[in-house]
């Protein structure tokens, strides 16, 4: 039969460290520390839960034929398949499988022979194309100096130029609409926009999607007219990672960040069916335990867990400071705060004199 665990903090070790604090090195000082001290465990727990969650669907999937799937594994019933153990619950995995005998090769009804019409023209092999476009030599100057590309002093409807090449951009010639020489810019003889490249002003240009065919590629087979259809089931495994938070009585905020990562904090990683550690505090160990209830889909854990002895020490001499002892690498370690009574007091007065700050200033108004 065993004993009960032993205390990783005893008392003899915690007033050993409070009488080193106070430099009090005599033996019966450290007595008078044990009939005066007040002790109370608070010991740090820092805890995480990593489940990996199981979900199995299936669905039914289509590639372009023909569609090698020999190295995919096969399947007759997907609630009873075994993929294998979990090797490492923090690591998200899928895993796709082919359903037995449901792979099978149909023709696609998505388009006729791989093509199909096309969806930016709608079959014509032409679409719509802005028959003028601004003259590139322009640059927003007047096309015109004299009309200002309105054609005045000329009754017959002149065509735009297309565009083309100018030997000398900056030399003006006659105007097409309103026939003065030596005003119009070349490019566009005064019009301020020449035919569109494309379309040469016919308003419709070649589709840049099918080039002119009225159909285009099947994006569904690839062309190929046919398809490879089965039945994927999908196993997925995710790690979902939950904190257990500590639960009172703990530390001040500041005693917990100042010991953040010193002390002698003990590790332990748990698996499936791990006994939590003997030395855990009962009120942690309880915290843990309910946190460790299965959830659905739940087929693999991992506990994270890192506690670190630790006591609140008050003394009667020490009224204006609260000691916090903790398991140290070699001996146990002291942090040393102020009082809830002190802390009050300081607010109390800090309080005070913000209010006659207040009323001073509001006096010399």
């Amino acid at each position: 039969m065993t004993g009960a665990a032993p205390d990783p903090l005893p008392d003899d070790e915690i007033l050993a460290a409070v009488a080193a604090y106070l430099r009090l090195p005599d033996p019966s000082d450290r007595l008078r520390l044990a009939g005066a001290a007040r002790i109370a465990r608070q010991p740090l727990l820092a805890c995480t839960v990593t489940r990996c969650v199981e979900s199995r669907t299936e669905s039914e999937q289509t590639r372009p034929a023909p569609h090698d799937l020999s190295d995919v594994p096969v399947y007759g019933d997907l609630g009873t398949y075994d993929p294998g153990p979990v090797k490492n619950v923090h690591r998200h995995t899928t895993v796709h499988l082919v359903h037995d005998g449901s792979a099978r090769e149909t023709g696609c009804t998505k388009c006729s022979h791989g093509r199909r019409q096309c969806a930016n023209c709608g079959g014509r092999g032409r679409q719509p194309c802005p028959a003028l476009q601004p003259c590139a030599l322009c640059r927003g100057a007047r096309p015109c100096t004299a009309c200002e590309g309105k054609g005045t002093g000329r009754r017959a409807a002149v065509r735009p130029r297309a565009a083309r090449k100018v030997k000398q951009p900056d030399v003006r010639t006659g105007c097409d609409l309103c026939g003065e020489q030596g005003t119009a810019c070349p490019g566009c003889g005064g019009r301020g926009r020449t035919l569109h490249e494309e379309c040469g002003g016919s308003g419709e240009a070649e589709c840049r999607t099918c080039r002119g065919n009225g159909t285009e590629e099947c994006g569904v087979c690839e062309g190929r007219g046919r398809l490879t259809v089965w039945t994927r089931g999908t196993i997925e495994r995710t790690p979902v990672t939950e904190t257990v938070g500590p639960p009172p009585p703990h530390p001040p905020w500041l005693v917990r960040r100042r010991l953040r990562n010193r002390g002698a904090w003990r590790t332990h990683v748990l698996g499936d069916g791990d006994a939590l550690p003997e030395e855990l505090a009962e009120h942690h160990r309880r915290a843990v335990r309910e946190r460790l209830v299965r959830r659905k889909g739940e087929i693999a854990r991992e506990v994270s867990l890192r506690h670190l002895p630790l006591a609140r020490v008050e003394l009667h001499e020490l009224p204006g400071k609260v000691l916090h002892v903790y398991a140290g690498h070699t001996e146990p370690g002291v942090v040393a705060l102020p009082s809830r009574r002190v802390v009050t007091r300081v607010s109390a007065a800090a309080a005070g004199c913000a209010a006659v700050v207040v009323l001073l200033l509001a006096t010399l108004r």
